[in-house]
Order: C-alpha cells, then structure tokens, then sequence
C-alpha cells in the first residue's frame, strides 16, 4: 500500500461508517457535500498526472444515497480530478468535530516566525506574496508559478532549507504530501491550511504539526459565494465560513515559533 492510499484509510477509520451522501453541489471553484454535515473542498484542475472532466462526465447524481465512507474512499481513488475533489468533500463531512482547537487563520500563528526564519508556502497565497514584498525571508513554490514564485521542478534547494512549511491542503488530494516531507527536511513546523484540509488527527503522524482547517457554519451564503463563481475564501461572505486550527504538540509548536521568531 502506498503512502497516499494508506493516509486516506487512516483518515476514513475516523469517519462515521454509519452516514449516507445527502447532497452534492458542484460550483466553479468548490465542491460541497452533506454527509451528516456540510462540508467542501476546492474544485481543483489542471494538475499534472490527472484526468479533468469533459462534457457529459461530470454527472455525480448517482452517488447520492450512497453509504458515504465507501464512496469517499472509491472516489479519492480516482485519478479524475472531479471525483477526488468529491471525494475529499464527502471524507470531510464525516469526519468528527476536533474537541480542542485554535480560532482563527493558521497564517496569523506563524506570522512572528516567519518575519525571521526562511519559509515556504507550496501553493499561492496572498499573505505570503506581501511578506515576499515587505522583505520576510517567504518563498513561494508553485505547479504554475506567478512573478517572483518558484516552480516546484527548480525549489529543491530553498524547500531544503525551510524551517517553516506552510501548504495547501490540494497536497493531500493531488498526492504530493509525500514528497513535500521528503523534500523539506530542516522543517522544524509545517503546517497544511486550507479549505481542503481534513479534520484528521492521523495526519499529525505523516509529518505534519499544525491542520488549519476550514468550517462551513452557513452554508446557503457559502453556496451564494460559489455559485457567482467566488474563489478566494477570503473573499467569502461573513458567517460563511470559520477557520480553526488543531496542533499535533501545542508546547512544542509554540516553542519552536517563539524560537523562529527570535
């Protein structure tokens, strides 16, 4: 079993076994399932290695009703970019409300840090763009890099050097994770963020120390944002969405920022 199919079965074995897929809505940018609950996942494409739908392909009605674990775990299988995104969705929403956690964006905890200690986003944030510019030691490594970003292909000497980590959770789903570990070992935090980042303690066990994860709370103004083609979640109406934070070692993350910070 590979590193990416073993990852997934330990995030399912949280799951609710019990729970059917309710209702799937596809949007531009973002997919959301209700398995119990509401949840989402970005609507990714274009990544190499993977199938984009075409045409009539698209139609995911006949999952519906479906028992909800089997088909996360059928659909994350999938090497179509649609049925991954679905699937991490689904695997989302059934996953429990993690008991202790930290309010608010993952990115406001390291900002101290990463003012000091070389960092590296994977995956474009704004954030992280305007600390490259206000002279932090940011570098942002990219699939499809902007001005200033690095392509993945030609970063393995700055993620080689970078104590901070920070990456979408598209690493999960687009089966990446793995070689970011490999590939960033001074890292002494990394973080994975975003509204595609499950709620799943087992990923603190694949080198992983902080989940800034993302909470539906109203999903009619979510489904408004999306469906007028809304992108960013920064940008999503407010009461929509929350973010959170869970932290493999509370004591030791807090050390090894305040430390990075110095």
């Amino acid at each position: 079993m590979g590193f990416y199919e073993e990852m997934i079965r330990r995030i399912a074995a949280e799951a609710d076994p019990s729970a059917c897929i309710e209702e799937i809505r596809i949007y531009a940018n973002w997919v959301l399932v209700r398995a119990g609950k509401w949840s989402l996942s970005t609507f990714f494409r274009g990544m190499p290695g993977f199938i984009d739908p075409m045409g009539m392909g698209t139609w995911m009605g006949d999952w519906i009703g479906r028992p909800a674990r089997a088909a996360a775990l059928e659909l994350l299988a999938s090497r179509e970019i649609l049925k991954r995104s679905v699937g991490m969705a689904c695997l989302k929403s059934l996953l429990p409300d993690p008991a202790a956690v930290i309010a608010g964006s993952a990115i406001d905890l390291v900002e101290p840090a990463a003012a000091h200690a070389p960092t590296c986003f994977i995956g474009y944030f704004k954030t992280a763009a305007m600390w490259r510019e206000q002279g932090y030691p940011v570098t942002i490594v990219e699939l499809f890099p902007r001005p200033g970003d690095i392509h993945w292909d030609d970063a393995g000497e700055v993620l080689r050097k970078a104590e901070l980590v920070l990456m979408t959770g598209l690493t999960v789903v687009n089966d990446t994770l793995e070689a970011v570990i490999q590939r960033t070992p001074s890292a002494r935090l990394r973080i994975l963020m975003g509204p595609t980042v499950p709620a799943s303690s087992a990923l603190f066990d694949y080198g992983i120390d902080v989940l800034g994860i993302t909470q539906i709370d109203d999903v009619e103004l979510m489904s408004g944002y999306a469906l007028l083609g809304g992108g960013s979640i920064s940008n999503a109406p407010a009461g929509a969405l929350r973010s959170l934070n869970m932290v493999g070692n509370l004591g030791g993350m807090r050390e090894r920022l305040f430390e990075m910070a110095r």
